[in-house]
């Protein structure tokens, strides 16, 4: 079985099991990288709908320039 993974500057999505995470990409104060768990995918996609974070008009999609 092969993992998934997708990276978009510094939030990490991967899949495991049929089921998606979301990380953010950090660095510490010794410059070593580090993965923080946010939540699964399909719960931050359903908080960041519910917040008001996307919305559709005439097929137009409004995303800020930070999404977490």
């Amino acid at each position: 079985m092969t993992k998934k993974v997708f990276t978009f500057n510094d939030i990490k999505i991967r899949e495991v099991k049929g089921k998606y995470y979301v990380y953010l990409l950090e660095k510490d104060k010794d410059c070593q990288r580090r993965d923080r768990y946010v939540d699964k995918l399909k719960d931050v996609v359903k908080f960041y709908i519910s917040s008001g974070g996307l919305w559709t008009r005439r097929s137009r999609v409004q995303v800020p320039a930070r999404a977490l």
